[in-house]
């Protein structure tokens, strides 16, 4: 990997794969849905690794992305810990 992994784009993965479209986890994020798409993206880049299936209507998440979405909401909690601790 020559570039770190963001929370931003962590963030990205999760709310699409819980609001099941790209649309709805740029609304609820407050951003473009190109930027979503775009964050998704350079995440699977970086990971060597596809999370969604975009074949179909909504995107599906794949096997791996399946199990990445386990890590990357273990990934946010954790930060959520350290951001309380640290208050």
């Amino acid at each position: 990997m020559d570039s770190a992994v963001t929370l931003d784009q962590l963030a990205a993965f999760r709310a699409v794969a819980e609001s099941g479209s790209f649309s709805a986890a740029a609304r609820r994020l407050g951003r473009a849905q190109s930027a979503v798409s775009y964050q998704v993206a350079n995440l699977e880049e970086l990971l060597a690794v596809k999370l969604f299936d975009r074949s179909h209507r909504r995107p599906r998440l794949t096997e791996a992305g399946q199990a990445l979405l386990v890590e990357a909401t273990a990934v946010s909690a954790k930060v959520a810990d350290l951001l309380s601790r640290a208050k």
